[in-house]
Formats: structure tokens, sequence, C-alpha cells
């Protein structure tokens, strides 16, 4: 069966992912086509940075799984490799669009490109669909506050603390998981233990403190979240930490996964003068967590 496909990065699988997604779906399911979605894992830009640090928004199997609640027929992931990065852009048509996908129609936003150094653009992809007698269909950003939303904007949003507002962009409320780890022990001195997450290194991690939300076994707790280098105790060097310190919650959880969520930015990470202020103002966080979850 012939298929409608889109093909991008998808990382975040934000508001402007979701309309090009949906709208391949609806022009699937009019013309009798199968709807499919194909992601590079890994983003073009950062194939060629080199950059594999605190970069994504997703992780690839994070994103196929946001890709496949929007419910298209069929979701594939495409590793963007040397051999990718230098076909022609009459190559990756025909050999993937047309050939490996068999593409009965194709659907992209208007920044999209394919080939060798970008090089086949909306022009040449409306041209070689017109040629192989398929569809094409070009989608217009998603907007916010007169931005388009954007991967990048939403990167940048993340690494500068303002999750509510990567939030917004999303459609859904970022969340990073990984393994309960050992720590330093230093929250558990001061009377506020916390469970250090191991968190993939691609992953962002918005630096601050929040109020958030963590899963574990299944359940899901209040909970106030520090991610920072925690420069009043500087037992973790220079290495940022993610704990979180989970209201009125007492098992050990050493080695459980935890599911973590942003909510609310509640302050920047800082510095204080001593642990009896470091204290106080953990526990003002504390109380300010409690009110937004109230």
């Amino acid at each position: 069966m012939l298929n409608f496909l889109t093909i991008g990065t998808y990382d975040g699988v934000h508001l402007g992912h979701r309309k090009i997604i949906r709208a391949t779906m609806r022009a699937a399911l009019r013309l009798g086509l199968q709807s499919r979605v194909v992601y590079f894992p890994l983003p073009p830009k950062f194939f060629f940075s080199g950059e594999r640090s605190n970069c994504l928004i997703t992780l690839p199997e994070e994103r196929e799984r946001l890709i496949a609640a929007l419910r298209p027929e069929a979701v594939e992931a495409l590793p963007f490799d040397n051999a990718l990065s230098s076909m022609p852009a009459g190559d990756f048509f025909q050999r993937l669009v047309t050939g490996r996908f068999r593409a009965g129609g194709l659907c992209v936003g208007p920044d999209f490109a394919v080939g060798r150094g970008r090089e086949g653009h909306l022009d040449f992809l409306r041209d070689a669909c017109m040629a192989s007698g398929i569809a094409f269909k070009t989608v217009a950003f998603a907007r916010r506050l007169g931005h388009k939303i954007s991967s990048s904007l939403i990167r940048a949003h993340l690494r500068a603390g303002a999750v509510e507002e990567a939030n917004l962009c999303l459609g859904w409320a970022y969340s990073v998981s990984g393994p309960v780890v050992k720590g330093a022990g230093i929250g558990r001195q001061i009377g506020f233990p916390t469970a250090n997450v191991g968190v993939h290194q691609a992953k962002i991690l918005p630096p601050g403190i929040f109020a958030s939300r963590v899963k574990v076994d299944g359940e899901s707790f209040n909970a106030v979240l520090n991610v920072g280098k925690r420069p009043t105790v500087e037992t973790m060097g220079a290495k940022v930490v993610l704990e979180a310190h989970i209201l009125d919650f007492s098992r050990m959880i050493y080695g459980k996964n935890l599911e973590v969520t942003f909510l609310k930015h509640i302050r920047p990470e800082r510095r204080f003068a001593s642990r009896d202020s470091l204290v106080e103002h953990i526990q003002k966080d504390i109380d300010v967590c409690r009110k937004f979850f109230k």
C-alpha cells in the first residue's frame, strides 16, 4: 500500500510537528493511503556539529512514543548518517521517498529540505512530487506570541529554565526519566532527602528549582526539583545534578526508574552563605510548591 509520508527530525513532537502529522493523517485518509511518519533519531544539525549532550528534547524512544500516540498508521526511524548527509536531493527522493517508503503523497513544513547541503527545498520537492504523480502538501508554522514554534526555540527555553513557556510550545509537559542513583547524602543530612536521577546525557536539563511531578512504580507524587551544580555544598564538582525532594514520601527507591515532569520554575539555583541559609530557602521552595499544587 502507498503511504502519505512525512519526514523530519520531530524532536519534541511539539505543536508545529503535531500540526504536520495530523495534516498527513487527514490527507492519507482522504486519498485512501496509509499515514507514515519517518523521523531522524539524531537531528542532522547535531550530526554535523558533533553535539551529543544536553541537546535533545526527546530521546528517540520518547519521540517514537509521542508520535505513535497521535495514531499515524506507521512510525519509522531513519538514522541520519554519512551516506544520507552526502546523498543528492534527487537520489534521496527516488531512493527513499518514492522507493523505500513508497510515497503516494508527501507532507512537510515550510523549512524542510532534503539532500546534500539541504539542496532540495520546497520547490524541488513540489516539482519532484508532480513529476512522480504524487500529492504534495506544505503546512504553515504553528506560532506563539508572534514566533514560529520550533525545536530550537524550545531548546532555548529549556536551557534557560523557562519550562512553562517550553510546555506551552510543546503541547505537553517536559519530562526526563532515569534510575535513582546514589548521591552525596547531603539532602538527608539537612532534613530534605532527595532522589538523584541518572538522566541520559543527551537530554536537556533545565537549570533551577522547579515544582514537579514524579512518577515511580506507576504512582505520581508532588516534588521540589533542583537541577544544577549545588554551589552551596559543592559535593559533586562541576557536574549538573538532578535531585527531587518528593513531598510526603519516605520509601527507599534506589535503582527504581523515576519520570520527572517539569511544571513551574520557582527560582534560579544560587550559592548561599551557609547551610542554615540553604535550609531556610529549601523550606521556602517547598512552601511555594505546596501552594502551587493546591
